[in-house]
């Protein structure tokens, strides 16, 4: 049954418990299904004997610690109840606390005082639901307890639904990209089709391995919508294009974080644990993921319509005054993006935000500016350099830029940082390497004598990570939950960026992490799991760190290369994350509440969405609310609407920055020449959305003095995913459309597109 609020802490504040000397009358005993932990044991008094259903045996623990035992069932549970014995030749325990886990933390659900009896029952008058729960003594001796029983039932959710048989990415599928579907309790061997929807026609046919099915190598070019098919069982229907997942997220993406700007986007209203955006904390990365996307793509957000405009602050009250403001307008004309760029930047300033993680973000937007500056004033950089620079070894962080999730031992950013944070997100290992190196290279630009400060600092703080981190420990990794991307995109960035001056052991270091990926996702949803006997972490919402995981996956295939035995295989795990967020879940659901009504082609969206909150983001378009739990793992849709929902701008950015890094990845740059000596010049990007229609791009072609002309390139065909165009050849210029470019007896061209880190180029002989 389904109680009224499905979230167990809110559900704990309306319970009412009642203690009894009698034995509680319940459905089963559901700790012989469970998995059992203590604090400690004596030698032979492990702490299963407690959950053996033995009398004559006991749990012992050691003395001088408040003492628990934690029992781990198979799924989520209604405990009704629980009782337990302590052995006669001890003790009993005064005062113990029955706990729940949520969001990595024990929570108490009941505490009992003032006990002198071996047994102690408890009846609930409401179910609780959790699948973890630990027994906690309130003194610091040794305990002994023959058996700790608990009663209930699995939990089953009424309401959750029908789930498909046959699992894909509701939306749809890239053209020659990786291409799966989840078969659950499907035999190895059974036939699976893909069928044209419309037609019924079968198009493409394979077999089924591992309760999963592949169909990458069906590639066609056409609109229609498919299904996949084996025996009696279907999927929901979905299309394949060019750049299907950049074509139903772009716009959502920029409109979400419109949106959920602080005062200025949709809610004017002031919110605690915020400063750029709702809810957005300290470590919310959106600078870095927006100037990322821009960087990966920058014609695909140029050509986007433009959606807002500058909030003066003095166009609000009083109170809001100084908030915002000390950087000088965009011009009208300033694409989204960027606006949104030129946000985040002005509320650090303003408001002097000098957190560590919040001054390490304007490194992103000094690095930046060379691709920002066509739009921004220069008095932008002068003044987020300044503020930078002043506060970059501050060590100390003011009381309003900080919030109570702050692990930060010192704010220093050159200082060697050897704390992890918590599954909260908040410290990820690596997080100072790249704003960095990026200052790095911005002081070189203006001429800093100092610059090599900060890149000492990187180097220092690399050879740490090599040295420390154990990718075994999931702590270093899904255990960083959204932020766990920012450890591997710094080594990608130090590799590729400096291949000749990078620590020894990085590249190495690397394939060590991908092999723990590739072992811990060899399951029937191509799923990274947290560890070995864990799919996510405990008690946690982990929607950000499905949608970030992309981005650290092709960040370390950029080190390992195309062709490195595992590299094939990273790239499926990647998109078989996309795939999950779309469906390809034990839920069967999209990630977005509003997935149907928002993301074309979704067909189930997630069971629901939180109201309010600190972020106030359920009216928002593109929100993640909620993904499949540990309970719902490998395969228990039953489960339902269990576990804790809420959209979150740290998910979103999360889904960004893998964006950007998918953008990147898959963008390459290529020339010919024909007889007569023009070029033919070729971008593979994500550009060609809508094969109906024409979606041209320009890319520049520059000499080494800096002269340059844009060339305007076309789909070479409706499903192609490239563009292309050409340049004639006349004696010594090459001429695109009216515009000329003198050779001056240059030997060749640079063409490129994208900029900073992920610029593409190439350099074209022209002699």
């Amino acid at each position: 049954m389904k109680p009224s609020n499905s979230h167990p802490f809110l559900l704990g504040l309306l319970l009412c418990l009642v203690a009894s000397i009698s034995p509680v009358l319940a459905q089963r005993n559901l700790s012989l299904s469970g998995r059992v932990s203590s604090s400690s044991e004596r030698p032979n008094q492990g702490a299963a004997l407690a959950l053996d259903n033995n009398p004559e045996t006991y749990w012992e623990s050691e003395s001088g610690e408040a003492p628990w035992i934690a029992i781990r069932l198979p799924g989520a549970t209604e405990i009704t109840g629980f009782t337990l014995n302590f052995y006669p030749g001890g003790k009993p325990a005064g005062g113990v606390e029955f706990q729940y886990l949520l969001n990595g933390e024990w929570r108490t659900f009941h505490q009992t005082t003032g006990n002198e009896a071996a047994e102690v029952a408890v009846s609930f008058e409401k179910e609780l639901l959790t699948d973890r729960v630990r027994l906690l003594a309130s003194e610091s001796r040794s305990l002994r307890i023959t058996e700790l029983a608990l009663w209930g039932q699995q939990y089953v959710d009424e309401g959750a639904g029908e789930v498909m048989p046959l699992l894909v990415n509701q939306s749809g599928y890239n053209l020659n990209r990786p291409k799966r579907f989840t078969a659950p309790g499907v035999a190895d061997g059974s036939p699976f089709a893909i069928l044209e929807k419309k037609s019924g026609k079968e198009v493409f046919s394979g077999s089924i391995f591992g309760e999963k099915g592949d169909f990458t190598p069906f590639n066609p070019e056409s609109n229609q919508e498919f299904l996949v098919v084996s025996g009696n069982k279907t999927s929901f229907p979905f299309r394949i294009g060019p750049y299907w997942l950049e074509r139903v997220s772009y716009r959502g993406m920029l409109d979400f974080m419109m949106g959920a700007r602080h005062y200025v986007g949709n809610v004017s209203e002031k919110r605690v644990l915020s400063f750029a955006w709702r809810d957005g904390d300290f470590f919310n990365w959106s600078m870095q993921s927006l100037v990322a996307l821009y960087a990966a793509n920058p014609a695909a957000f140029e050509r986007m319509e433009i959606t807002g405009t500058y909030r003066a602050n003095d166009s609000f009250p009083e109170d809001y005054r100084g908030l915002w403001g000390a950087l000088e307008p965009f011009s009208d004309d300033t694409p989204d993006i960027v606006q949104l760029i030129h946000w985040d930047a002005d509320v650090k300033v303003s408001q002097q935000l000098d957190h560590e993680m919040q001054k390490a973000e304007l490194a992103h937007f000094l690095y930046a500016w060379p691709f920002l500056s066509r739009w921004l004033p220069r008095q932008n950089f002068d003044r987020v350099y300044a503020y930078t620079r002043s506060v970059w070894t501050k060590e100390s962080v003011s009381s309003h830029a900080t919030s109570q999730y702050d692990l930060s031992p010192e704010h220093d950013l050159l200082a060697l940082k050897t704390r992890l944070g918590s599954t909260k997100g908040e410290m990820p290992p690596g997080f100072s390497v790249i704003p960095n190196l990026m200052m790095y290279e911005v002081a070189k630009r203006e001429g800093d004598p100092e610059a090599e400060v900060y890149f000492t600092a990187a180097y220092r703080q690399m050879e740490w990570m090599i040295a420390h981190l154990d990718w075994e420990d999931p702590m270093t990794t899904k255990g960083q939950r959204m932020s766990e991307h920012l450890t591997l995109r710094a080594f990608a960035f130090f590799g590729q960026q400096y291949p000749d001056r990078h620590p020894p052991g990085l590249n190495g270091k690397v394939e060590e992490w991908a092999a723990w990926m590739v072992e811990r996702s060899n399951n029937l949803w191509d799923f990274r799991k947290y560890a070995d006997d864990e799919w996510t972490p405990p008690g946690w919402n982990e929607t950000g760190n499905i949608l970030g995981f992309p981005a650290a996956i092709f960040a370390a295939n950029t080190i390992l290369g195309r062709d490195h035995r595992l590299a094939s295989r990273l790239e499926e795990i990647a998109w078989a994350h996309f795939e999950n967020a779309f469906g390809r879940n034990p839920t069967g659901r999209h990630f977005s509440f509003k997935g149907p009504e928002e993301v074309e082609g979704v067909d189930l969206g997630w069971y629901s969405r939180h109201k309010g909150g600190i972020g106030l983001l359920e009216e928002l378009p593109f929100v993640f609310d909620g993904s499949p739990k540990n309970f719902h793992y490998p395969n228990q849709p039953e489960a339902g609407d269990l576990g804790w929902t809420e959209g979150w701008v740290q998910f979103n950015t999360a889904f960004n920055t893998s964006m950007a890094y998918l953008a990147n990845y898959y963008t390459h740059l290529a020339y010919s020449t024909n007889e007569s000596g023009d070029l033919l010049i070729r971008l593979e990007a994500p550009l060609n959305f809508y094969p109906d229609l024409k979606e041209p791009v320009t890319v520049q072609l520059s000499l080494p003095s800096g002269e340059n002309i844009a060339v305007s390139l076309q789909e070479s065909s409706p499903f192609s995913l490239a563009l292309e165009g050409t340049l004639e050849k006349k004696a010594s210029v090459l001429v695109s459309g009216d515009q000329v470019l003198p050779l001056d007896g240059q030997s060749q061209v640079k063409l490129s597109y994208g900029h900073g880190f992920f610029e593409k180029c190439i350099w074209i002989p022209v002699k």
